[in-house]
């Protein structure tokens, strides 16, 4: 039987990279999934998807799309808050704005998203949210804003899983290391194909595995944490990362 079988997903950013894969990972496991992203042409490659065309930041898109979901399935038992963005200036060189707009993507779309959803699973007293965090979260380079987002991430996580456990609602993250997809691309290039990303993470093995892990692998933590294979993990950041975070 399929692991997600007959359950209601939503997953933001769901046109690219990790969102996309764990959008495809779920109808393979036999969920109906709410994918809402701005880029309507790449929701558009994910095979089965219900798509809603929006951008986190519209909270009234964001309301309109739960509002959708909920009146052609009438529950809603999965959120995953995946949408995200980074900007790479060093702080002297970084504006209010980019700070501003990676905290709204990277944060607060989190809380307006699990806002909008928690009542109905609170309803039916069942609901699995996960939020997608970073090794930036424990571990820093210089991107102030998306490490500072995603260590809220990580922390507003712990508290809502708290805040929801009584209603058997489980809130976890994931923290995805060095990943292969178009956010690894800075300034044209792909990171992870570098010389210093060669050597340093792969030769000299900071990285213990000695590549960067793919969009699928993180689907596959996150169908884990949405499944009900889990049933005792309760404000957990899972760290994805091949081993990144325990080198020194």
């Amino acid at each position: 039987m399929p692991a997600l079988s007959d359950r209601i997903a939503i997953v933001t950013g769901a046109a690219s990279g990790i969102g996309k894969a764990t959008a495809e990972r779920f109808i393979a496991e036999g969920a109906i999934v709410i994918g809402i992203d701005r880029d309507a042409a790449g929701l558009e490659t994910v095979d089965g998807i219900t798509p809603v065309t929006a951008d986190v930041s519209d909270h009234d898109a964001l309301a309109d799309g739960v509002k959708q979901a909920i009146a052609a399935h009438g529950r809603i038992d999965i959120l995953v808050n995946n949408a995200g963005l980074c900007h790479y200036p060093r702080h002297v060189d970084s504006t209010l704005e980019q700070w501003r707009r990676t905290m709204t993507v990277n944060l607060e779309a989190g809380y307006v998203m699990a806002k909008l959803v928690a009542p109905h699973m609170i309803e039916r007293r069942y609901g699995r949210i996960v939020n997608v965090a970073s090794v930036q979260a424990l571990a820093a380079e210089p991107i102030g804003a998306y490490v500072a987002s995603k260590g809220g991430v990580a922390a507003w996580t712990r508290a809502l899983a708290v805040d929801l456990a009584e209603y058997g609602i489980l809130v976890n993250a994931v923290a995805p290391g060095c990943i292969h997809t178009a956010m690894s691309v800075v300034n044209g290039v792909d990171e992870t194909t570098t010389d210093t990303f060669k050597q340093w993470y792969v030769g000299q093995r900071k990285i213990p595995l000695a590549r960067a892990g793919e969009a699928e692998e993180m689907a596959n933590v996150i169908l884990f944490l949405s499944g009900d294979q889990c049933t005792y993990i309760c404000g957990h950041m899972l760290v994805a990362d091949g081993g990144l975070t325990i080198t020194f």
